[in-house]
């Protein structure tokens, strides 16, 4: 659905081979390491959701135009992260933040699953990028952002 599942199938590929402490290191303080980013991962897909679902719990229809958010992975540009979706620190190991984001994922599915694509599609949120996004597109985001953050995973790991 919406091609969110073999998005983080390549996300988990990746971490499944790497040992806790390889994920714990980060290459400098600037930078994220790989148990951060799959807590960023797990924030914002829990975000997201329940973004959803106050939208959806809306009559408000709002019909917005497509938005390109498959240019999500285009790591060139930078964006600013509230601190609210900023890792702190949760996970200590992969399995702890795959387990995670396994939870956030069944509830996103739970929640798409009970509402047809027109209801997606005529209910918009604002992006920070994007702006205003129907929730259908929120939904694809999910995916490309997780894309966008698996480059920036194996670039850690190179850098280690």
């Amino acid at each position: 659905m919406y091609q969110i599942e073999e998005k983080r199938q390549q996300v988990l590929d990746f971490v499944n081979g790497l040992h806790d402490e390889d994920a714990r290191t980060k290459p400098d303080e600037h930078t994220w390491s790989i148990l951060e980013t799959l807590e960023h991962l797990y924030l914002i897909e829990g975000w997201v959701t329940q973004q959803l679902k106050e939208a959806l719990a809306k009559e408000e229809v709002q019909e917005v135009r497509e938005k390109p958010v498959g240019r999500t992975v285009d790591r060139s540009h930078k964006m600013d992260v509230p601190d609210s979706l900023r890792p702190k620190g949760q996970f200590d190991s992969i399995e702890e933040a795959t387990d995670s984001l396994a939870k956030t994922r069944d509830s996103l599915l739970f929640l798409i699953r009970n509402y047809d694509q027109e209801q997606l599609q005529k209910r918009a949120l604002p992006h920070p990028a994007f702006g205003k996004m129907n929730l259908e597109q929120w939904v694809e985001f999910i995916g490309f952002h997780e894309l966008r953050h698996l480059e920036q995973m194996k670039e850690v790991k190179n850098a280690l």
